[in-house]
């Protein structure tokens, strides 16, 4: 199996687990605030993170030059991309959330190729965006509508800025990906993230909440660090350094798909016909993505 396979199983695992963390982060949700639950969910990834480290990096260096970049990857990745999602979902709906988080791969791809010029803009990639945009759009929008307006507004610019965050976050992470190993990375971001948020866990409102909660929100919390921050974000960023910035992007579009198809056959959620054709978009966009012959560059790197 070669490096590129392995990274596509990689990220449709990843696709999997992030899928699945919606339906499990409402168990943790019962019991916690959102903002607690991720306090409680990124504390367990960073002592896994720095366990590992430990003893597999003992040693490993970290340039100091690259420590400022990986600080500013933890408040933009962790804390402060959490905080503006959940305060972002409160204000608007959850259609117009999935349709403007789905613009991610959108941005990583114009900032790859435009502002950072690590790959180049290629038809491929940019039809594979399009038709994972348009199955997100008719999974999410077909046969209900869509609410944009004033009393979404600043819900949605929310969550736009969501989507640019985790674009920015995925292209800038890959000059510390192809220099450093991805494990270690991604370790330090996880750290580095959730001391940013520690603050708020010393306060008497978290401290009660935390001896209160029972086994399921425990079980919850160390399901979400295990795969969606442990495993996950490292596979993300390992994704990066194999297939690039853009085409590892397109798998943001696998995510609710999973995440659709769990609650219909295990939550018995309703669908129809635009499921099925939005469903078939998006895995044909990420295969036409991930294509590369016969690519035509618009932009070619300049490196």
């Amino acid at each position: 199996m070669t490096a590129e396979t392995k990274a596509y199983v990689s990220l449709l695992g990843v696709a999997f687990f992030w899928g699945t963390s919606f339906a499990v982060s409402k168990i943790g949700l019962k019991s916690l605030p959102p903002m607690y639950l991720a306090i409680l969910r990124f504390s367990i990834a960073s002592i896994i993170f720095y366990a590992l480290l430990r003893k597999n990096y003992y040693g490993y260096k970290i340039r100091q030059k690259d420590k400022p970049l990986l600080w500013f990857l933890g408040v933009l990745g962790i804390s402060s991309y959490f905080y503006v999602q959940y305060t972002g979902l409160s204000l608007t709906t959850t259609v117009n959330t999935a349709i403007i988080i789905a613009t991610s791969p959108i941005f990583t791809a114009l900032l790859s190729s435009l502002l950072f010029r690590q790959e180049r803009l290629s038809l491929n990639k940019l039809l594979g965006i399009l038709m994972g945009f348009t199955g997100i759009f008719l999974i999410f929008a077909g046969g209900t509508g869509v609410s944009f307006g004033s009393e979404t507004l600043r819900g949605d610019l929310l969550i736009l800025c969501n989507s640019v965050a985790w674009a920015f976050f995925t292209v800038m992470g890959k000059r510390l990906v192809d220099a450093y190993d991805p494990f270690v990375v991604i370790a330090h971001i996880n750290i580095y993230g959730t001391i940013t948020m520690l603050p708020l866990a010393f306060s008497r409102t978290f401290l009660n909440l935390l001896m209160s909660i029972g086994l399921e929100t425990w079980l919850a919390a160390l399901y979400l660090a295990l795969t969606c921050s442990v495993f996950g974000y490292y596979m993300w960023y390992r994704g990066v350094r194999v297939l690039g910035a853009s085409r590892t992007a397109v798998f943001n579009y696998v995510n609710p798909l999973f995440a659709v198809t769990i609650g219909i056959l295990f939550l018995k959620e309703p669908w129809n016909l635009f499921t099925l054709v939005g469903g078939a978009a998006i895995l044909l966009g990420v295969y036409v993505a991930s294509l590369k012959g016969g690519q035509v560059a618009l932009i070619k790197n300049k490196s």
